[in-house]
C-alpha cells in the first residue's frame, strides 16, 4: 500500500515540518484532508505525538484556570519551551 499525499507540501515543493504541522492543526488552519493526514502521521510519529499531548494539556490547564479567556501568546510558549527543557 502508498503512503498518502502529503496535503502540506506548498505549491514550490516545500515539505512542512512536524512542528509546522502540528500548530496548523492545533491552531484548527488545516482542512479535511490535512486533519486526516496529520491524525494518520501522529499514529507514526513519537514527537508529533508527544508535542500534541503537551499542547492538549496546556491549552486546557489554561481553559480551566484562565475561567475561558484565552492566555497570552508568550505565557503558551514560554511553559512549552520550560516542558520541553524538562524532558530533555
Amino acid at each position: 500500500m502508498s503512503e498518502p499525499t502529503n496535503p502540506f507540501v506548498s505549491s514550490s515543493g516545500r515539505r512542512a515540518t512536524c512542528m509546522e504541522m502540528l500548530q496548523l492543526f492545533l491552531d484548527g488552519e488545516v482542512t479535511t484532508e490535512q486533519r486526516e493526514y496529520f491524525l494518520s502521521h501522529m499514529d507514526h510519529c513519537m514527537p508529533c505525538f508527544k508535542s500534541y499531548q503537551v499542547d492538549m494539556a496546556i491549552k486546557q490547564l489554561l481553559k480551566d484556570r484562565c475561567c475561558g479567556d484565552g492566555a497570552p501568546v508568550d505565557l503558551v510558549a514560554q511553559i512549552k519551551a520550560q516542558i520541553i527543557q524538562k524532558d530533555s
